[in-house]
């Protein structure tokens, strides 16, 4: 979970807002977002980084903005806080159903 909320080599949260003061996506690859605020997204969890090979390969992707990620992005694994990144950057619904789940099922354990 500490790596998921930001203790990562980014210093990302890979959900949207979550944690409130804390550094996590604002540009998500989502429609709805970019129309309609990043907060339409709050909780939503994103892809995270992929392997370079992988952002590399896919096609449509090409990031917008300037990487303010790249001095974290020179190895083997890439994130990108862009809406031109669909790799990295889309909130995914299988994988906040299950960050709802295991959010739930700690909650319940204190």
């Amino acid at each position: 979970m500490d790596w998921v909320l930001g203790a990562n080599p980014w210093g990302v949260s890979m959900v949207i807002g979550l944690p409130a003061d804390g550094v996590t996506p604002r540009d998500p690859h989502s429609i709805v977002a970019r129309q309609l605020g990043v907060a339409t997204q709050k909780g939503g969890l994103v892809d995270g980084p992929v392997y370079r090979s992988i952002f590399e390969g896919l096609l449509y992707v090409r990031l917008l903005e300037d990487d303010e990620y790249a001095a974290w992005n020179g190895g083997r694994i890439v994130y990108h806080d862009d809406f031109g990144d669909y790799s990295t950057n889309e909130p995914i619904m299988d994988g906040t159903a299950n960050l709802v789940w295991i959010l739930a099922a700690l909650a319940g354990s204190s």
